[in-house]
């Protein structure tokens, strides 16, 4: 009988023990649980939120991403097209799915009552539903003054019109994603890691072929059903070309990039630069389409989301941009080569080619061009010898496209050893710089 008691009381000990490590086992694993995200975002630039639509449920998102964490911060009822299934065609009542922008926003005083307190119009159709076919227009996502019915919309998405105000708040125009689909799946985090390296990877390598590469390399990205405009590449490689030596000083900067993910397609868009030296120039909101063809990433269609009004020109927004950053560097290095040229012919006593940089209208401490040329043709025949040579250059443009050069000079002859800083002023002739005015600051000794 104690024998039996004792194993009885061994079993319940042994019983408690395992049965203490049951909630505490469950625990670690939902604290190691991998968490899940939408896989229509890959990844969402910092401080950037994403619409999303899921027409099934009828109920709008809003994903933001804060501290490289995605997380649902919004949620509000819906209604879209009153028909189900993908929209096709104008007047089908259906709404559309896919990547799509928001363009500009309407108040209430510019909207009919059907559209509520607040609009925002998206970019649908785009490039991948017209080359689908698809058509119709006005897809908006908009408040409503009715009581909200589930799936009663001509295609739109409508939201209460305290909604639509809250929505707006999560909006940048042009930027702020809105995907809409019949159904959100979720995946896990790690899912979308490997992919989105491809995507990036993908994208440095194909800004690194835009930026220096040859015109195959950078076509190598494309898809071989689809061929971009490519008629600016020419005007882009002399530009290129012509900015350093041995290699190019303008550097293509990809900033803030979004990759989304919908039916087999990826969605890039990101803030394109044109740097050069010292100078950024802000190219514009671009959009590359990517689709995966066997194991490689190819693109298969880009447009520019949004250029600057200055850069939208028929030569391409890249060339208009590249010209508007080298043509100063190009200008410059003519001046510069100028003023070495003047100061040869000044140190050579070669006075007809000395005389030619200066304009005819020249004046300078009391002088003109013919008394300026012929006091120094004078000091030519005396001296045995004359150096000239300057250093330390800086160039500075004025608003009538005038250009004041300002170097330490340095002169020495049989006669004269000075040196202090010499002033310039150019002003540009039949295309040609020329000196209008000089003046000169002896150094102190």
């Amino acid at each position: 009988m104690g024998n039996r008691v004792l194993s009885y009381r061994l079993k319940f000990f042994f019983l408690s023990i395992i049965l203490c490590f049951i909630p505490f086992a469950s625990s670690a694993t939902d604290d190691t649980a991998e968490p899940m995200i939408p896989s229509v975002i890959l990844q969402l630039p910092e401080n950037e939120n994403a619409i999303l639509v899921e027409k099934s449920t009828q109920k709008l998102f809003v994903y933001e991403n804060t501290e490289n964490q995605l997380l649902s911060v919004f949620e509000v009822p819906c209604s879209t097209g009153e028909v189900g299934g993908v929209k096709r065609k104008a007047g089908d009542k259906k709404t559309p799915e896919g990547i799509y922008f928001l363009k500009d926003e309407y108040e209430d005083r510019y909207l009919s009552p059907i559209y509520g307190l607040k609009a925002f119009p998206t970019d649908y159709p785009n490039l991948l539903d017209r080359r689908q076919g698809k058509n119709g227009s006005a897809i908006w996502i908009h408040g409503t003054n009715k009581k909200l019915v589930p799936m009663d919309s001509n295609g739109c998405i409508a939201l209460n019109n305290p909604d639509i105000l809250k929505l707006s708040d999560f909006i940048t125009l042009e930027s702020t994603p809105v995907i809409i689909v019949d159904q959100v799946q979720k995946v896990k985090i790690s899912t979308q890691e490997l992919l989105k390296k491809q995507i990036l990877d993908a994208l440095d390598q194909w800004g690194r072929a835009l930026e220096s590469g040859t015109y195959h390399e950078y076509l190598s990205f494309y898809s071989s059903e689809y061929f971009p405009d490519i008629s600016w590449w020419e005007s882009w490689l002399d530009l290129r070309k012509g900015t350093g030596n041995p290699g190019p000083d303008v550097k293509i900067n990809i900033e803030k990039t979004g990759i989304y993910f919908h039916d087999q397609v990826f969605v890039v868009l990101f803030d394109a630069f044109l740097i050069s030296k010292e100078n950024k120039l802000f190219l514009g909101k671009q959009e590359l389409f990517f689709e995966k063809q066997g194991e490689t990433l190819k693109i298969i269609g880009d447009v520019f989301q949004h250029v600057p009004k200055n850069l939208k020109t028929e030569e391409g927004v890249l060339v208009a941009a590249a010209k508007s950053l080298v043509a100063p560097q190009r200008q410059e290095k003519i001046i510069l080569d100028m003023i070495d040229q003047w100061l040869l012919a000044w140190s050579s006593k070669d006075m007809d080619t000395y005389a030619s940089f200066y304009a005819q209208d020249f004046y300078s401490d009391g002088m003109n061009k013919n008394t300026w040329v012929n006091r120094k043709r004078k000091l030519s025949n005396i001296y045995d010898f004359i150096q000239v040579t300057g250093k330390d250059v800086v160039l500075k443009k004025n608003k009538n496209d005038e250009y004041e050069v300002i170097f330490f000079q340095e002169y020495e002859s049989s006669g004269l050893t000075t040196s202090g800083t010499k002033r310039l002023k150019l002003v540009n002739k039949g295309g040609s710089w020329k000196i209008s005015q000089e003046s000169w600051k002896e150094k102190l000794h």
